[in-house]
């Protein structure tokens, strides 16, 4: 078993993994529900049933502004959505793999059902970005030494953007 240690702080890797899955998946979800990705499956793609059910689910939550436990729930078992998060996962660094986790413990500690909240926060981060940073940067600060807030932010900021490109780019679930 593979175990990250800074500053007295031991965690297994695979914990991290599976809580910044929680983010990665949350992420997807979100991108899945949007009136885009709806508009480009009808013009362009002839998605599997697999596919085009989790899309489906997708539209339906963003739909209801995420209300459903039980959408959510199912979501964040979902096979395909799983097997993308530990896809981007198996990429990211240590550092990374923390600033993900405690961006989704920000939220709710549990990984099933997906929070509402998180998948929330992608339509309108500005909204949130500034008071989640400040939130989880003395937490990240602890394992990693002394990062100003400014520059937390920054590193955050540009780990998202990445993120989201890759999902636009399409290293996401419709093309894995």
């Amino acid at each position: 078993m593979s175990i990250i240690s800074r500053n007295g702080f031991l965690i297994p890797k695979a914990g991290l993994q599976n809580s910044a899955a929680t983010t990665l998946i949350a992420q997807q979800v979100w991108h899945l529900g949007t009136k885009e990705v709806k508009r480009t499956i009808r013009r362009h793609h002839k998605p599997n049933a697999r596919i085009a059910s989790l899309v489906s689910t997708c539209q339906g939550l963003r739909k209801y502004q995420y209300r459903s436990w039980v959408k959510r729930r199912a979501l964040a078992k979902n096979s395909l959505l799983k097997k993308y998060a530990h896809h981007m996962a198996s990429k990211l660094t240590d550092r990374a793999l923390v600033m993900l986790s405690l961006f989704a413990w920000h939220f709710d500690s549990r990984m099933v059902p997906l929070s509402r909240g998180l998948i929330q926060f992608f339509a309108k981060p500005d909204d949130q970005f500034e008071s989640i940073c400040a939130s989880i940067h003395l937490s990240y600060t602890k394992m990693y030494g002394s990062l100003s807030l400014a520059d937390f932010k920054e590193k955050l900021s540009h780990l998202l953007g990445f993120l989201e490109w890759h999902v636009i780019k399409g290293d996401a679930v419709l093309y894995i």
